[in-house]
């Protein structure tokens, strides 16, 4: 396809600074209002050495840890990712108080995973909840990805998901996948 204008820059008489610019078909836009954080995901993984690096996929879905810890039990090689706990979780009353004052208002959940790596090597691994109600609908979401130490018989590894107040009590699964890279 040929060039629809080009133009000549010349920087002073400096021939290497000079340079000719060709103008050739627009570029195809990448429509990103529909899936950001899938394109801040992919941007993000990109650039970073554990896209390059092959993973092991893990999922278990969970009940939501209210106010107590849930057994996890996913195992890699000499690490596991042992329970799950949540922090910080909105109380009725602050339920009740959301509903009236401020629909949208949102609470941060700490996500707290207990995990366990009787190996000599730090592990690097990536962790994601998704929150669901009772139709499936997800309705919040959150993770990171991090270094999980060596020789640890019982540590945590934490991240915070936003969640709206209101929605909070409709929380009945939590889907866990982890991905541990070599």
């Amino acid at each position: 396809m040929e060039a629809v204008c080009s133009r000549k820059v010349t920087v002073g008489s400096n021939p290497t600074l000079s340079a000719n610019f060709t103008q050739g078909p627009p570029m195809k836009m990448i429509p990103t209002f529909l899936a950001p954080c899938t394109l801040a995901a992919a941007l993000a993984g990109a650039s970073s050495p554990a896209a390059a690096a092959q993973g092991f996929l893990f999922e278990r879905t969970v009940e939501v840890p209210k106010g107590t810890s849930v057994a996890v039990d996913l195992a890699y090689e000499k690490v596991t990712i042992v329970s799950v706990e949540s922090q910080n979780d909105p109380k009725e009353a602050d339920v009740k108080d959301a509903e009236k004052r401020d629909p949208r208002d949102t609470t941060l959940v700490m996500i707290r995973f207990r995990y366990r790596n009787e190996d000599f090597i730090k592990r690097k691994v990536s962790l994601r909840v998704v929150l669901l109600d009772d139709a499936n609908g997800v309705f919040a979401d959150g993770g990171r990805s991090g270094t999980l130490d060596p020789k640890k018989k019982d540590d945590t590894f934490s991240f915070v998901v936003p969640v709206r107040t209101v929605e909070w009590p409709s929380a009945k699964r939590m889907k866990i996948q982890a991905i541990f890279y070599k």
